[in-house]
């Protein structure tokens, strides 16, 4: 089951833009679930069903009722944390859609106009299908944040799981060589975009202060709203594909001491300093860093069921199938 369910989630992702929501809800349509102020159909789920089952070997589909179970499930996640998203005040900008579009069509070895196509002919207009790329792109971005808060990975929880795992004889894998950063950051949260033009200003004075020689750390401890002020703004060491992209980039450009300029991200502006890079090529950083990527999964896994936790018990949600 657990199988199934890692894998449905992937060809939910694919079926993604052939699935639109309410812009295209018709009349003869039947409700297969209500998710707070969304209206999933009949036609919705049936589209998200055959796409899920069109993308997973025949060897790896379910059963058709649980099939359709866990693509009505996802539907209805998805939906609550759009909502949340959008109370939230995050969005996604038509240059965002527009990528997110680009990076499927790619995928796809196509062009966007073809998937404009594709979509009409399944009944889904191009602002539907623009609508619900961008409401995908909301929920990643919820989705992140409720991960990143609580995901990162002490070196002392990493000492704590290798001692654990000598002592009961468990045997861990070697992993493999990666790139690592260190660094440190003073986040302004700016979550609402009404926000960000204050949060921006706020930043650029931080970057005088540094810029006129104030100490980074003693700078985070005073202004950053992370939960690593105060440890002085330091984040430990993560490797690619751990930070949000825009954070990530940043990061890559600096040398090492140097600090960046101001990087507006879904959590509001940063600030951030490189402090140490390093390849993880003993065997011990091999083991670590393999360890560190481990509890990461572990915890943003438990992150996102908390988040839709909560926003099933704060929402109304009926299933009528």
């Amino acid at each position: 089951m657990k199988k199934h369910t890692l894998t449905l989630a992937a060809a939910l992702t694919a079926a993604a833009f052939q699935t639109a929501f309410a812009a295209d809800i018709r009349p003869v349509d039947g409700i297969a679930a209500v998710a707070g102020d969304a209206v999933i159909t009949m036609r919705q789920l049936d589209s998200a069903a055959a796409a899920a089952r069109q993308s997973l070997p025949a060897a790896q589909r379910p059963s058709e009722n649980e099939l359709r179970s866990h693509v009505l499930s996802q539907l209805v996640n998805r939906a609550l944390v759009v909502q949340a998203g959008k109370r939230r005040g995050i969005t996604a900008t038509e240059a965002e859609t527009d990528e997110a579009l680009a990076q499927a069509a790619a995928q796809r070895h196509t062009t966007v106009e073809n998937l404009y196509a594709q979509s009409a002919k399944n009944g889904i207009s191009r602002a539907a299908l623009r609508k619900d790329t961008a409401e995908g792109i909301i929920a990643e971005k919820v989705r992140q944040q409720a991960v990143l808060q609580q995901a990162r990975v002490s070196d002392e929880e990493i000492d704590a799981a290798l001692a654990r795992a000598k002592q009961q004889g468990i045997a861990l894998p070697a992993g493999e060589p990666v790139r690592q950063y260190r660094a440190r950051h003073i986040l302004i949260k700016a979550e609402k975009d009404n926000a960000a033009t204050a949060a921006e200003a706020v930043i650029r004075k931080i970057q005088n202060q540094a810029k006129a020689g104030r100490d980074f750390g003693d700078l985070a401890k005073q202004y950053s709203q992370d939960t690593s002020a105060a440890q002085g703004g330091d984040l430990g060491w993560f490797g690619e594909g751990v930070m949000v992209p825009e954070f990530e980039e940043a990061v890559k450009k600096l040398k090492k001491g140097q600090i960046s300029r101001p990087v507006k991200s879904q959590f509001g502006w940063h600030l951030i300093q490189l402090t140490d890079t390093r390849e993880a090529g003993t065997p011990e950083e091999r083991q670590r860093n393999a360890l560190r990527q481990y509890i990461m999964r572990q915890k943003a896994e438990a992150a996102s069921a908390q988040l839709l936790q909560q926003l099933h018990e704060s929402a109304y949600v009926e299933v009528r199938l």
